[in-house]
């Protein structure tokens, strides 16, 4: 009898410890937002004076793995622009683009258990003008990023966010100046890198240029898990196994006394 309930409690503790199927949840999200109303452009020694535009345009994309999704996009900074995809059951994917007179706004998760699909999220603002007054011209904005990232079995599981502003001196066809804001993290850098920043870019030309300039803002949130694997070997399993082969030698030793009487 004692035999029985011996194995009886060691097949509930095998279920129990060495239960492999179970999986990690792991999951990888990214957010960028800019701050529109917090856009200068100085001309000279105007802010968002003296400047005579040629054109505004915003637009927004989303993508789940391939082929890219919905682009939307539209000749002013008026219009409000989202694009949303989702992807549910098995997989929970979402990525989503806004863009309205205070925000440009991206965001990419990925909570995927079983395969590899990678989230892409954009939005932007471009405009073209010419300034007046003399002096730099100077492009800023403010900007937050946010990144997460519990990794499952593969170290290119990724997270990651950025926000560019690039101007182009069109009087000036060699000018092309570039501010950039990155925040990435993968699975091999857990815990190693910032998961969040903001701040303002700025863009200055050397001198206000008499020709046309040209800029372009862009959000980018980017995630991906490649997959979960099998939860590990805990270390309580090979404390089970210590139990179990002193389990078995004292019944050996039981079985052998009685066998002497």
């Amino acid at each position: 009898m004692k035999f029985k309930t011996a194995l009886l409690t060691l097949s509930i503790l095998d279920l129990l410890v060495f239960n492999t199927n179970a999986v990690a949840s792991a999951n990888a999200t990214a957010e960028v937002s800019v701050d529109w109303g917090s856009f200068r452009v100085t001309s000279g020694t105007n802010v968002n004076a003296g400047i005579a535009w040629y054109d505004k345009s915003s637009g927004v994309g989303t993508r789940l793995d391939t082929p890219y999704g919905a682009g939307t996009y539209s000749s002013d900074w008026v219009t409000p622009l989202t694009s949303l995809q989702t992807g549910s059951g098995i997989r929970s994917l979402t990525s989503r683009a806004d863009v309205d007179p205070n925000v440009l706004y991206s965001y990419s998760q990925d909570l995927d258990p079983a395969f590899g699909d990678a989230v892409v999220t954009e939005s932007s603002r471009t405009g073209s003008f010419t300034g007046s007054g003399s002096g730099a011209t100077t492009f800023s904005v403010d900007y937050s990023m946010n990144i997460s990232l519990m990794p499952g079995s593969e170290p290119s599981d990724v997270a990651s966010a950025s926000v560019v502003l690039v101007v182009n001196d069109f009087g000036d066809p060699n000018q092309s100046l570039l501010a950039r804001k990155d925040l990435f993290l993968n699975a091999n850098f857990v815990g190693s890198l910032p998961d969040s920043a903001g701040g303002t870019l700025s863009v200055t030309l050397p001198t206000t240029s008499t020709g046309r300039i040209f800029f372009r803002v862009t959000t980018h949130a980017y995630a991906n898990v490649s997959g979960i694997s099998q939860v590990p070997l805990p270390a309580t399993a090979w404390l089970f196994g210590s139990v179990l082969l002193a389990l078995i030698g004292a019944m050996r030793r039981q079985w052998a006394a009685a066998a002497g009487i």
